[in-house]
């Protein structure tokens, strides 16, 4: 009788996270894309990336009531298509093998989705794609991390999500053949500004997207061949990790003393991000050694950085495309994965990039990763979006948004950095291997500083 009512609490607990409907229309530019811009060559960067979609959610706890009768789906949508008209690339379709973006105004789908439970209790799960355990039921099934037919899908799928409670939820997806993380930001501030300001669409100049092919135009190489390539099934670990503020400068002062026993004599100035990036590789190359038997595995950190402002001459932050690398730092020893190393090593490779004239001087992301995999490094990604003002800006109309994170990612060993909602500290999606998750968490050194999120 006990095992029954246990079971039956289980089933409605799973329950309580279905869909309860969903409904599909599809959202065209306001105004048409003109004759000459019909075709978008992608450039160089962007053809080296996988046809995949990349997921982020934010989350609304009480949207405040809008001041026009207007509903906040229509809001959504109108503005949604007003943004189209600037990103216009984004309401077309993949051609040549996924070479170029027709840009035939097909639209990007939009979902509406009501939800069987309520915000809180998916503010207590981490930003994984399980349908049951994560978030994979807030965006349209099978899209999160997903292949993307090459001629057929959008390269934006948007779902608004209702709960019971009254809270919301805007999920979204790109392919990241067009689009890296800032993009996608940009995109969402602009999508936000329109909706908060309907009428305020002059204003928002600063806000207009910039394109590769006008500032670098030797970046579209038509002979370039795009990747072909899919990644493996979720064999990992997702959690969430928190760095409170007081806990890195605790960080920051131990290194500091640790430095000066060591005779370290310059002044490192550590940032945030810098500690939890050395901090966060730190841990996990020791979790997989301890998973190893002890036996140390050759390991390489490839740190994403935005080259917009690094090129010379700069970019507009508003520049659409992938126009990031990789900063890669192999190690081979313990010693090498100390604080202080691997933080000179970090500056040391952005040092590098500085004042690079074009893309095309940079090698790119996946023959990078693939160079790497042969050599049998094992390797780990860090991404951050901290500094960005991301609760600021992504107010639709109705309030901030309490909570915003990318979902999960396409393979093991990542780290996905961002400010608290509060900004008192840093949020970290990690993925690892399951084995390699349980030393982690047991780590002392990173639990001297950080907390795991757990479900309540």
């Amino acid at each position: 009788m006990i095992g029954r009512l246990i079971l039956g609490a289980s089933i409605i607990s799973r329950r309580q996270l279905h869909v309860i409907s969903r409904s599909e229309t599809y959202i065209k530019p306001a105004s048409p894309t003109p004759l000459n811009l019909k075709k978008y060559d992608l450039s160089y960067h962007d053809r080296m990336f996988p046809n995949l979609y990349i997921s982020m959610i934010l989350f609304y706890s009480n949207p405040q009531q809008l001041p026009s009768k207007t509903t906040m789906p229509n809001l959504l949508k109108n503005s949604l298509s007003k943004a189209l008209s600037k990103y216009y690339p984004f309401a077309g379709r993949l051609r040549s093998a996924g070479s170029y973006v027709d840009c035939n105004d097909q639209g990007v789908q939009f979902y509406e989705a009501r939800i069987a439970c309520t915000l809180s209790e998916i503010l207590k799960r981490a930003a994984a794609k399980e349908e049951q355990e994560g978030f994979g039921h807030l965006f349209p099934p099978g899209s999160v991390w997903a292949n993307a037919n090459v001629s057929d899908s959008c390269l934006v799928v948007v779902q608004l999500n209702h709960f019971s409670c009254g809270g919301i939820a805007i999920a979204v997806n790109f392919t990241h053949r067009t689009v890296d993380g800032s993009t996608l930001l940009s995109f969402l501030n602009y999508w936000a500004s329109l909706s908060r300001n309907p009428s305020d669409e002059e204003n928002l100049v600063h806000l207009h997207p910039h394109y590769v092919y006008e500032l670098l135009p030797q970046s579209c190489n038509e002979n370039v061949i795009a990747t072909q390539a899919s990644f493996p099934q979720k064999h990992w670990i997702t959690m969430e990790v928190v760095f409170p503020n007081s806990k890195i400068a605790q960080l920051k002062a131990n290194q500091e003393r640790q430095d000066k026993r060591d005779g370290v004599v310059s002044d490192q100035k550590y940032t945030r991000n810098e500690l939890v990036t050395a901090l966060l590789y730190r841990c996990s190359v020791a979790a997989a050694t301890s998973s190893n038997s002890g036996v140390y595995t050759n390991s390489v950190l490839f740190q994403t950085v935005d080259m917009r402002s690094l090129l010379d001459p700069p970019m507009p932050k508003t520049t659409v495309g992938n126009l990031f690398v990789l900063n890669h730092m192999p190690t081979g020893t313990m010693s090498e994965i100390m604080i202080n190393s691997m933080v000179r090593q970090m500056r040391k490779a952005k040092m590098q990039l500085k004042g690079i004239k074009s893309m095309d001087e940079i090698e790119g992301v996946m023959p990078l990763v693939d160079k790497y995999s042969k050599t049998n490094h094992k390797m780990y990604f860090v991404s951050s979006i901290c500094k960005f003002p991301f609760y600021d800006v992504m107010d639709f109309g109705w309030g901030r948004h309490v909570r915003a994170t990318v979902v999960d990612a396409p393979f093991v060993n990542c780290f996905f950095m961002a400010d608290t909602p509060s900004k008192d500290g840093i949020q970290v999606t990690v993925n690892l291997e399951e084995e390699d998750m349980k030393s982690f968490r047991a780590d002392s050194e990173l639990l001297a500083y950080a907390s795991f999120k757990t479900e309540s």
